[in-house]
């Protein structure tokens, strides 16, 4: 994996857009307001995007309940896991793994089928707490931040400086989220608002394996850029 463009239901009149991108992994926000039936938006129309793409939804609450109710809907559209947004420490992937599990036994799911992306940047603490994954769950493929995230948490004016450069607090969890990916031999995934050729550059001599997309046109260019 080294491009995963988060959308939302909303864009799903874009499936054929969608599916023309190769290699890219999709990160299903849920719609706003989240539908009771149906948080992700259609089933059919994610599990048509399954055939194309490995599908991992986003959660933004903690809650058993409401992360079982919210994937329910979609047991049998091939998802290949989680992007939980709510992770402070170790103990947190350790409970989301139970929960994946009673999920799986729930709807007949091979065992450890779900996998777990991390994305760090609501809760600044996560940055100190990560970084020692080993062993944790063998759920977790990658590690992810959110810059614009993290910005809106710190209640930051900016999170660059002129030059597009990272301000000291950023750089430093683009860092942590880096040292904790490959200590723990998982894919570190970058963010960018926007993936510029001079942060796509920058990414890949850090060693990032890929970065976060928020339009099918950057991950494009981040694809091209990753696969060299």
């Amino acid at each position: 994996m080294n491009s995963l463009l988060s959308v939302r239901a909303s864009t799903f009149d874009k499936t054929e857009e969608l599916k023309a991108l190769r290699n890219v992994s999709l990160a299903i926000l849920p719609e706003k307001p989240v539908s009771e039936f149906e948080p992700y938006g259609p089933s059919n129309t994610l599990a048509e995007l399954g055939k194309h793409h490995n599908l991992y939804l986003m959660l933004n609450e903690p809650s058993e309940s409401t992360i079982l109710s919210m994937l329910k809907p979609y047991a049998h559209v091939r998802s290949r896991g989680v992007i939980p947004t709510f992770v402070k420490s170790r103990a947190d992937i350790e409970r989301l793994h139970a929960i994946l599990s009673v999920f799986e036994a729930e709807h007949a799911l091979q065992d450890c089928i779900m996998k777990i992306i991390p994305e760090l940047g609501r809760y600044p603490v996560a940055f100190h707490n990560l970084m020692n994954l080993s062993d944790t769950s063998p759920r977790l493929t990658a590690l992810t931040w959110n810059e614009e995230a993290l910005k809106e948490t710190l209640d930051a004016k900016q999170s660059r400086d002129e030059n597009r450069g990272l301000l000291p607090p950023f750089q430093y969890a683009q860092t942590q989220c880096l040292f904790a990916a490959k200590s723990a031999h998982l894919i570190a995934l970058d963010t960018a608002p926007t993936a510029t050729p001079e942060d796509l550059e920058k990414s890949t001599a850090l060693g990032f394996t890929g970065m976060n997309a928020n339009t099918p046109e950057d991950a494009q260019q981040i694809q091209q850029v990753f696969s060299k």
